[in-house]
């Protein structure tokens, strides 16, 4: 059973590389977030009011980087929008991002190793050591967008969050990236999924994937200019 931070990030990493893939590079991080957000609201742990994050029960979990999320908007004071907190845990690694990768470490999915670039600059990296995780996760997602299995709310979630982190090719093959496109627009258009989940929720996973598709266009531009 994987959150869905880790599922964006094992689709998201290159398995020998240990690092994002070139069309998510600039990306992921706030993908990555985004999807703490997100699940955070299905928890019941957050919720949106007028516009702002509120916690709605800060009741810790058993997962380290959900309760990064929760302390800090807890210890803030002070009512904030979903797209400052994309923001603000998108540039702490060691918060989130590193957590999250550790935790497929500890599952043995991935490992960890520096890497050390220019000769002075050193970096860990996380290589693929088993596989199988990852592609049952991409065959579970191509059935839902090419073979009509229904998408559960963190299934739709995660494919919402592949296409605003323009991993749609990475995904679903290069040759199918067109259709799978229309395939995912459809999906997040209809929004069936929401039926099983709360108006809250539902406002919550909007208000994100607004969020973090606004902050990584906002991103992809800064850098190529």
């Amino acid at each position: 059973m994987f959150t869905i931070a880790e599922a964006l990030i094992l689709l998201g990493t290159d398995d020998e590389k240990g690092t994002a893939v070139s069309s998510a590079s600039s990306s992921l991080n706030y993908g990555l977030t985004g999807s703490i957000l997100s699940e955070l609201a299905m928890m019941g742990r957050i919720e949106l009011k007028d516009g702002k994050v509120i916690l709605a029960d800060d009741t810790l979990t058993e997962i380290s980087y959900f309760n990064t999320v929760i302390d800090e908007i807890k210890e803030d004071h002070k009512e904030r929008t979903v797209e400052h907190w994309i923001n603000h845990f998108s540039g702490n690694t060691k918060a989130i991002n590193d957590p999250v990768y550790l935790s497929l470490v500890d599952k043995g999915i991935l490992k960890e190793e520096d890497k050390t670039y220019f000769l002075f600059f050193n970096t860990n990296v996380y290589p693929t050591v088993d596989a199988r995780p990852e592609q049952e996760i991409r065959k579970h997602v191509n059935d839902v967008v090419f073979n009509n299995r229904e998408a559960d709310s963190e299934i739709a979630m995660l494919l919402s969050l592949i296409k605003t982190c323009d991993l749609t090719a990475e995904v679903f093959g290069r040759e199918r990236k067109e259709e799978a496109d229309k395939k995912l627009a459809e999906i997040i258009e209809n929004n069936e999924y929401g039926k099983a989940v709360s108006k809250t929720v539902q406002d919550m996973e909007a208000a994100i994937l607004m969020a973090t598709t606004t902050v990584v266009t906002t991103t992809v531009i800064m850098n190529n200019n």
